[in-house]
């Protein structure tokens, strides 16, 4: 291969490794100063140069959370030539080899041992988003929803009360703003199916949507719509005991 194209090509790769904004550069010397510091850090271990959909759908949600101070993003790049940089360092976490690349990670509190990996079979941002949510004592915004409710949501899901609770979140709803009444029905909505089905009606209707948008026939403002149900649902955290 001639020279400059060569350069080029190289230029191109740690230009687009670069382009992670917001993204912080992991090693096995600075590793644990770093990720003791946040209330949660998602860290993606990959080659040393990542590249393609999955690395540039990381890097939207780095983007995305650049302003939460208690989150932050971060990568581990992993070398299996030369000296292999952090190579050990991704065995001590579970990753065997090259093939184990992308490993996604959530690492809680100031501690090194409280991991969560990443497996969900579709690498976007909203899974990203659902997966930080699901496992972090903290709030992150996710598309359609409404962080009051989704508060609402937590509690009424935990209530031992829940027809009280529907009663008070239905009397609060009608003083909402009229832009919000559309998305306040689909809480209302999943409440009384709860009250009805049982907490089991969460990982169902999970389940059932997914599958819908999986599957690829529908038209982009449905998928969106659908979506964004899907992210409502992920509000209605349950305690292990009330399932």
């Amino acid at each position: 291969m001639h020279f400059a194209l060569f350069s080029v090509l190289i230029i191109g790769v740690i230009s687009t490794t670069l382009a992670c904004k917001g993204c912080v550069s992991l090693d096995e010397f600075n590793f644990e100063k770093i990720i003791t510091k946040f209330k949660a850090v998602l860290v993606k271990f990959d080659i040393a140069y990542p590249y393609g959909d999955k690395h540039e759908t990381f890097t939207k949600f780095a983007e995305e959370i650049i302003s939460n101070k208690d989150f932050i993003l971060a990568e581990v790049g992993v070398k299996d030539y030369g000296e292999k940089e952090n190579e050990a360092l991704a065995k001590k976490y579970g990753i065997k080899g090259k093939d184990d690349l992308p490993a996604v990670k959530l690492f809680l509190g100031s501690t090194t041992e409280n991991i969560n990996n990443f497996t969900a079979t579709d690498f976007t941002v909203n899974n990203l988003r659902n997966f930080v949510r699901d496992n972090a004592d903290m709030y992150i915004g996710l598309p359609g929803c409404l962080e009051h409710f989704d508060k609402l949501a937590v509690e009424f899901v935990n209530s031992p009360n829940k027809d009280e609770k529907l009663k008070e979140v239905t009397e609060l709803s009608e003083k909402r703003p009229e832009q919000e009444k559309s998305t306040i029905k689909t809480y209302l909505t999943f409440m009384k199916k709860i009250i009805e089905n049982g907490v089991k009606f969460v990982s169902q209707e999970k389940s059932r949507l997914n599958k819908i948008i999986k599957d690829g026939k529908l038209a982009e403002k449905k998928k969106d719509e659908l979506s964004q149900r899907l992210n409502i649902l992920h509000s209605f955290r349950v305690q292990k005991d009330e399932l």
